[in-house]
């Protein structure tokens, strides 16, 4: 009887942890869309230095630059989704190795386990966040490849196209790059969360807090860091010099 309460007891912990590392994530990710509308983010001024870009790229005859750019974003988001397929082929051998690996857990005198099917609940979590991670990075690219065309597709300079059609042309285009950028952060959000997974083998009470600090470190880059304070300063040397920033 009290070998059944404490089964039952360890995996309810492992699944209290599998919902808190759900709410906590989808918490964070809203909260972070609504604070970009509303205050200075890393989001928020890539967004305006988007737009900038494009209107700039719109009225220039040579866009050789501007295209290899948009390639080494899209090669980056590449590395990415090439790397999460190995992370996955390498879960999939662990769950086919399961027992070895428990061996080695014990071995190594980590008592965080709840049961004998504790470490592959564990793994196909790990799994599903890094099948969300591939499916962000490969959605970023294809975002990538459509600016491309859409940039192959800009009117040549000498054309005679109204400029708020121009203004309007770019504007769009800034917008998929900046969705792409979101796809390509989401995925990097997985990667970050998915570290969690370490403390997890230890402790779920570790893994708690570990998730919590992962939050705290992004909220930290994406709204308190030097790199966003220097962004800021950019969009403001601009701006003063009467450069057309929309947000």
């Amino acid at each position: 009887m009290y070998i059944m309460a404490d089964w039952m007891t360890g995996y309810a912990l492992t699944g209290a942890c599998v919902v808190w590392l759900l709410v906590v994530w989808i918490s964070y990710a809203l909260f972070a869309k609504s604070q970009a509308k509303k205050t200075h983010c890393l989001a928020s001024e890539l967004h305006a230095l988007r737009i900038l870009w494009m209107k700039r790229v719109i009225r220039r005859e040579n866009r050789i630059t501007d295209s290899s750019l948009l390639a080494s974003l899209e090669r980056n988001t590449s590395f990415f989704a090439n790397i999460t397929v190995l992370v996955l082929a390498g879960i999939v051998t662990a769950l086919g190795s399961i027992g070895e690996a428990g061996s080695l857990l014990r071995d190594l005198n980590i008592h965080g386990q709840a049961g004998p099917h504790d470490l592959e609940i564990k793994l196909i979590v790990l799994f599903a966040i890094f099948a969300y991670a591939f499916f962000s990075f490969t959605w970023a690219m294809r975002k990538y490849g459509f600016c491309a065309v859409l940039v192959g597709a800009f009117p040549l300079v000498d054309e005679e196209v109204n400029e708020a059609v121009r203004d309007s042309y770019a504007v769009n285009t800034a917008r998929i790059i900046d969705q792409a950028g979101h796809s390509y952060n989401a995925g990097l959000r997985a990667y970050y969360f998915a570290l969690s997974f370490f403390a997890w083998i230890v402790s779920p009470w570790l893994f708690i807090l570990s998730v919590m600090a992962v939050v705290a470190m992004l909220y930290h880059r994406e709204f308190r860091s030097k790199a966003l304070k220097t962004l800021v300063q950019v969009t403001r040397d601009l701006a003063d010099y009467s450069v057309v920033v929309d947000r």
